[in-house]
Parts: C-alpha cells; sequence; structure tokens
C-alpha cells in the first residue's frame, strides 16, 4: 500500500474533474480525497501501486473534455489510513494558480434533454451540466463554486441538489444546475424594459413571430444580440438606419451545417469550426443569396454560426430555414452590452423589444470570428469559447500588465509562464469603453490574483492605453513603452516559441514610428528585446491625418500628388478637392505616413470603389472583393526598391502603373488583383534581400491587413516556395488584438536583460 499526493493545475474546475478523479479512484479500488482550492485540484491517493499509476495515467491521458492540465506535481507520502475515498469542500489557499474554462456551447446530452418532453429539462432554457455551458461568464472568483458565480441567487431545488451532490451524476459540482423549479428565468419586454411575457414557451413563440417584422435585443451567453429576420429586406435595412451602420457586415445564425451548404462552400476546417465546442462566428464563401443583400453588402464571404445555447435551437424549432442576423449590440465598435440597465438605455431607440434573463452576467464577451485560409484558421476576434484559456511562456520573474492597442483592445497580464488575453474589448476612444477596460482589468486582477510590478504600454502618446499605463507609473508601478509594430511580430515570436531574429513584416493601417510618423508597411529584423527596421513602402501625405482614413478619396488624391499626375480625372468635387490639394502642398496637418493599410485605402478610391466610408478597412475590403473577380490574373507589376537600408519600397511607381492600366481601361477587378500581387511579389522580394544580407530563414507575419485572404495566401505560399520557415499568428489575431502579448514577451525580455 502506498499514499501520494496529486497536485493538478489547469483549467481543472468547472470541468468535472472531482467526479472524473471520484470513478478513477473508486474503480480502482483507491481510498483518498480530492479538493478544489485556489491553487488547482489537489488528490491524495492510497492503495497498491499499480492501482494509483493507472488513476495517473488517465488523470495525465484521459482527463474530461473541458479540461486541460498544465501541470502535475506528484509527493509520496507516509500512509494515512483512509478508509474511503471522498470529495472534500473547496478551499481557499495563499496562491491563486487555478484557470478558468471559457464558456462553451450545450452538449449533446443537453440539447437531448431540452428537446425531450419526458425529461424534466424539457424546454428549460438554461439546460447544462460539467460538459457544456457558461463558466467564464458567470465566475466572479475563485475556487469556482456556486458562492463564487452570478448562480449565488439561485438556491438549489431538492431535485438539482441531489444531482449535484451524487458524484456520478454528470451534473456533479456543476454551478450552473438548475431547472425551471429553481433557476433563472426569461422574460419578453417592450423597447422601455416593462415585461410582457415570462412563460418560456409563449416567449419563443412570440419572439419568432416578432423577429419576421421587428428588431429584437436578445441576451445570450456573454451579451446582447441584435436579431431580425436576414430574410426582410425591411428589418435588416432598418436595423443599418437605427444602429447607423452603413456597411459593416452583419453576422447570421443558421440552423445546421447542411442547410449552410444549401447556399455556402463550406471547407472541412469551416466545418470543425462551426461545429466545435467553441462555436466561433466563421467567414463563409457565398454561393447564392437567399437572404437580403442588404446582410453583407457586395462581399463574398459571411459571418455564419450555428446555435450554442437553448434559446437559440429553439429559434429554429420547427423552421430549419429561418435565417437570423445575429450580431453584438453595441454602440459603433464599442464592446458589447451586457447589463440589462445599459441595454435598456443604450438600445431602446434599436430595438423593439428585449428578451432577457434575471442571471447577472458578470464578464461579458463577444462571439469569436474565425477565417481560414488554405485550411488554416485565423482568428479576427478571440473572445467568446477561447478566453480566459492561458497561453504558456517561459517564466517571468514578476507580474506583468500589458495594455494592448486603443482598436480591437485586448489586454493581457502574465505571471509565472502564463499568460491570459482578455477578451476583445473593441474601440477604447469612448468613456463607456475607457470605464469598461478599467473594470476588465479590474475583474481579471481579482480572479487571477494579480498586481502589475511592470506596465507595458504602445509608445502611441494619444491611446488611451498609454494614458493608463502612466497613470499607473504615477502610483510607483514600472512602465516600458513598445513599438507597435516590433509589439505585432514579437506577439508571433512568442506564440511560436521562436527566440532568435526573425524578419518581421508588420502590416496594418497604422502604428506610430520611432521618427514619429505612422508606419505600417514595416520589414523588422527583430526578436522580443530589439528591432531593426530593414525595410518599407515610401512615404506619403495623409491630409487631415488619422481624419482621412474615413474619406479614402483624400489618400488617393496625396497618392497622386505624389505622382505629379493629374487629378481632373478623380474625383468630382472640384471645390473639395482643391482645398486638399492646398493643405497637402501647403503641408498642413498632413503627416506621413508608409501604411500599408492607407495605401489600400487610396487604390480603393483611385478605382471608384470607395470614395467616403463608414467603418475601418471598408475601403480595402471592398478592393480584395473586386480583385477577387480577377482571381485567375496572373500579371506580377515589379515594383522598384531602393538600393540601401532601410529599403524603400516604391509606392510612386505603383500608382503610376495603377494610372497607367486604368488609361488604358483595364477593368478595375483586373487592376485590384495585380495591385495585390505586386504587394505580394515585393514582399517576398524584400525578405529575400534580407535573408542574404542578414542570413535570416524565419519570416514573422502579422498586422491586421493579413486578414486580407489574397495577400495572405500569395505571401504565405511564395515565401514558402523560396525556403522560408514562415510563423502567423493562429492562438490570437494579427490586427491590434494580438498585440498584448507581444508586449508582455517584449517588457519580460527587455526586464530580465535577455
Amino acid at each position: 500500500m502506498v499514499h501520494y499526493k496529486i497536485q493538478v493545475n489547469g483549467i481543472v474546475q468547472g470541468v468535472g474533474f472531482r467526479p472524473f478523479v471520484y470513478a478513477l479512484a473508486t474503480g480502482n479500488n483507491c481510498k483518498g480525497s480530492v479538493i478544489n482550492n485556489t491553487e488547482g485540484v489537489t488528490i491524495h491517493l492510497e492503495g497498491d501501486d499499480q492501482s494509483i499509476q493507472q488513476c495517473i495515467d488517465a488523470i495525465k491521458n484521459s482527463p474530461p473534455p473541458l479540461a486541460k492540465i498544465i501541470d502535475i506535481r506528484i509527493t509520496k507520502l507516509p500512509l494515512n489510513g483512509y478508509t474511503a475515498f471522498t470529495i472534500e469542500e473547496s478551499q481557499i489557499t495563499t496562491c491563486k494558480d487555478t484557470f478558468i474554462p471559457p464558456d462553451v456551447a450545450i452538449c449533446n446530452e443537453c440539447h437531448d434533454e431540452f428537446f425531450d418532453s419526458t425529461n424534466r429539462r424539457y424546454h428549460y432554457p438554461f439546460t447544462t451540466c460539467t460538459h457544456c455551458g457558461p463558466r467564464f461568464s458567470i465566475i466572479d472568483d475563485i475556487p469556482y463554486d456556486r458562492a463564487n458565480t452570478s448562480m449565488r441567487s439561485f438556491p438549489m431545488c431538492s431535485n438539482c441538489l441531489a444531482e449535484y451532490r451524487n458524484p456520478l451524476n454528470r451534473r456533479f459540482h456543476t454551478q450552473p444546475n438548475a431547472c425551471s423549479v429553481c433557476g433563472p428565468e426569461y422574460r419578453l419586454c417592450d423597447s422601455s424594459g416593462k415585461t410582457i411575457l415570462t412563460q418560456f414557451d409563449a416567449i419563443m413563440e412570440q419572439v419568432k413571430a416578432l423577429l419576421k417584422d421587428h428588431i429584437v435585443a436578445i441576451k445570450s451567453v456573454g451579451g446582447y444580440h441584435l436579431a431580425c429576420d436576414a430574410r426582410s429586406d425591411r428589418c435588416v435595412t432598418l436595423l443599418r438606419e437605427r444602429k447607423n451602420r452603413p456597411f459593416k457586415p452583419f453576422a447570421i445564425m443558421v440552423s445546421s451545417i447542411e442547410f449552410l451548404e444549401t447556399f455556402c462552400s463550406v471547407t472541412a476546417r469551416e466545418k470543425e469550426l462551426l461545429q466545435s465546442r467553441e462555436r466561433p462566428i466563421v467567414l463563409i464563401k457565398l454561393n447564392k443569396t437567399i437572404f437580403s443583400t442588404h446582410v453583407a453588402p457586395h462581399l463574398t464571404y459571411i459571418g455564419v454560426m450555428l446555435p450554442y445555447t437553448p434559446f437559440q435551437y429553439m429559434l429554429f424549432h420547427n423552421n430549419r430555414e429561418s435565417i437570423y442576423i445575429m450580431t453584438s449590440a453595441n454602440i459603433a465598435d464599442e464592446p458589447i452590452i451586457y447589463k440589462d440597465n445599459d441595454a435598456f438605455e443604450r438600445l431602446h431607440t434599436i430595438v423593439d423589444y428585449f428578451v432577457t434573463y434575471n442571471r447577472e452576467i458578470i464578464a461579458h464577451t463577444d462571439d469569436s470570428v474565425m477565417y481560414v485560409v488554405d485550411e488554416h484558421p485565423f482568428f479576427v476576434r478571440r473572445s467568446r469559447g477561447y478566453v480566459p484559456a492561458p497561453l504558456f511562456i517561459k517564466k517571468t520573474p514578476l507580474h506583468i500588465l500589458a495594455t494592448g492597442g486603443d482598436l480591437k483592445n485586448s489586454f493581457a497580464l502574465a505571471r509565472n509562464n502564463f499568460v491570459i488575453v482578455s477578451q476583445y474589448l473593441g474601440d477604447l476612444s469612448t468613456p463607456w469603453g475607457n470605464d469598461l477596460y478599467r473594470k476588465t482589468i479590474a475583474h481579471f486582477s481579482k480572479i487571477f490574483d494579480f498586481k502589475p510590478a511592470l506596465v507595458v504600454s504602445d509608445m502611441h502618446p494619444g491611446y488611451f492605453t498609454t494614458l493608463f499605463a502612466h497613470e499607473l507609473e504615477e502610483h510607483g508601478v514600472q512602465t516600458i513603452a513598445t513599438q507597435h509594430h516590433h509589439a505585432h511580430i514579437a506577439s508571433v515570436c512568442q506564440e511560436h516559441g521562436v527566440s532568435q531574429p526573425v524578419i518581421g513584416i508588420a502590416y496594418d493601417g497604422t502604428g506610430y514610428g520611432t521618427d514619429h510618423t505612422l508606419w505600417g508597411s514595416e520589414f523588422l529584423i527583430a526578436d522580443t528585446t530589439t528591432f531593426t527596421r530593414a525595410a518599407h513602402f515610401d512615404y506619403f501625405k495623409l491630409p487631415g491625418g488619422e481624419h482621412a482614413i474615413n474619406n479614402p478619396w483624400k489618400i488617393g488624391l496625396s497618392l497622386l500628388q505624389c505622382t505629379g499626375i493629374d487629378s481632373n480625372n478623380f474625383f468630382t468635387n472640384e471645390k473639395e478637392k482643391f482645398l486638399v490639394e492646398e493643405i497637402i502642398q501647403k503641408n498642413i496637418n498632413c503627416p506621413l505616413t508608409c501604411s500599408i493599410g492607407r495605401l489600400f485605402d487610396g487604390v480603393a478610391a483611385l478605382l471608384g470603389l470607395a470614395h467616403h466610408i463608414s467603418t475601418e478597412a471598408e475601403a480595402a475590403m471592398l478592393l480584395e472583393e473586386e480583385a477577387l473577380k480577377a482571381y485567375s490574373d496572373t500579371c506580377v507589376l515589379s515594383i522598384p526598391i531602393s538600393n540601401s537600408m532601410p529599403y524603400g519600397i516604391n509606392t510612386t511607381w505603383l500608382v503610376q502603373e495603377i494610372v497607367s492600366m486604368m488609361d488604358k481601361g483595364i477593368a478595375p477587378a483586373t487592376i485590384a488583383m495585380r495591385f495585390h500581387r505586386a504587394i505580394a511579389d515585393v514582399t517576398v522580394r524584400v525578405a529575400l534581400m534580407l535573408r542574404e544580407q542578414f542570413k535570416i530563414h524565419s519570416v514573422a507575419l502579422s498586422g491586421g491587413v493579413f486578414h486580407n485572404r489574397i495577400l495572405l495566401h500569395c505571401i504565405v505560399e511564395g515565401l514558402r516556395k523560396n525556403r522560408f520557415d514562415v510563423y502567423t499568428p493562429l492562438q490570437l489575431p494579427c490586427n491590434d488584438g494580438g498585440i498584448a502579448l507581444g508586449q508582455i514577451a517584449i517588457g519580460r525580455d527587455t526586464y530580465n536583460g535577455h
């Protein structure tokens, strides 16, 4: 007989780990105990050595499906004389070292119970078990016990309590466990928040009817959705008008892959993502439009997701061919609205009805968004289903907070050997967004026992996140400012464990440079400590500063001014054009930029695809759409490169070629495709020059421009054909939602003096 203490760390609470261990121990005739604490799960096993080793092997190799084991420490102890195997009450220890599971979709067993008229959870919309449902969104603190969640307001009835206490039941210690007798309830309200209905089946019938002609705010797992019938031109147009969202595409929800395939091309990898327990929105290629053209105007790829809650499954009950808009309820690009009072106050002019419930959402989460290129998945937005799963790094000696950027914000915190990257927080340009940012950092600090000793921010002096770092600095916290594109590349290096210098290619819209200009087409020789700027596209003026982003025609005019080409054949408003030309010539509020994102905007304007835009990257998306029409065109324009480092890529020559093709009557789609191929070609040629000079064979790609499928495919293909090792962001977005990890890596290695 032997006695072992086994300490398991990772995502091991809220995932059925204790009942799993109980079944293992009793099945192998072992005695002892298992307990949750703030460090993870502690197990004592007493029995014969072979039986205990079988238990340990199962813990290591076959844990519950939602569990993620990070570390197991095994200690042999003197015999204790256990007479049974027991599950002990949770403990609070000196250190919080456990992790919280993300929210995941309803499992098959709960789904079947929900639709089984003989089951006591028939049509109970909060049906959940150990293997599914809300976790992160309802947790206020650890250890993960009901008292530390928003379920504390709902005492269990005798039936639910019996399940909760039965180690052999799949609802054993399921903290959200409830039923229609004791659990949360839905209600239907009018636009003022006044309750209309409270009986669930009646609510569902009413909502399905309302969605045909109205806009409804529906409270989901991590916040509110705005929903309406995607087949109704009137509803979709009305939603665009009320939300002031003329172009940005809406996501849709459909019942099944089978129905989706009747109007979309879905690859094997896309199916896998759509049906995964994380249930992200996936951008899928549209074959034919069977819904309103206003859902995703002029776009080939649409955002699609499948149901992941009982409520959402009910929307398709008896009508498998319904298609619903299901988009985050927010104002502009702010974080999702998740509190009832905020919803009633801020959404009442947008929606006609509210569907809400009386359980608090503690941590908001937007739907995650992904896309697939060459059967490799990439994030646009990492949130519900994935956050707050940890990423692992080499050990850091202190607590580090990375503030992220101001657009598509996610912050990150690091301690020991892990990083937690926050959910998508969106645009931080408003007081509401600023306030939520502060509150979310405070929440993460509490649940992960975190107090920053070092804060790493972007070097942009105007970012809210930079100012937030300065606030902490005034309270004695050490700070480091990082260059934006260095953080992009360091993030990729950190994710892939690359410690040697790489050729980092960062293509995005805006990043504050060390020369105080706006970068965005960077070739860096970089590691996680330092970088050298090795090449970039030539500078051009940005008339009106970043306000020009919403007016791509101004950027197009600036590009023409660089070339000396007469603008008479472009942009018809002569008075407006004269004023912009004057501020360019007199250099009034015209910061220099070399941004690829702005170059895309300007070229889209020259081709007549985008004059004014209403959302970030709209012009670039329209340019990519135009290029897709001529994808088979393989003509490559060879952009000249200067002879000295940092190498300059001749933007003026490229614009001249584009205008020349326009003068020859070449179709805009063909010009757009040749522009994409030219960018890809020069990217590979510069990488080859840098490899020869620096003897570096690894390339890291990052920046929001790599959301462009054509560019990503062509550049990765070109680099691999030339025998480069190519690294791209896989666990985080390539846009600014991923830079916090790079800030962590730079801060850690700078502090360590590496």
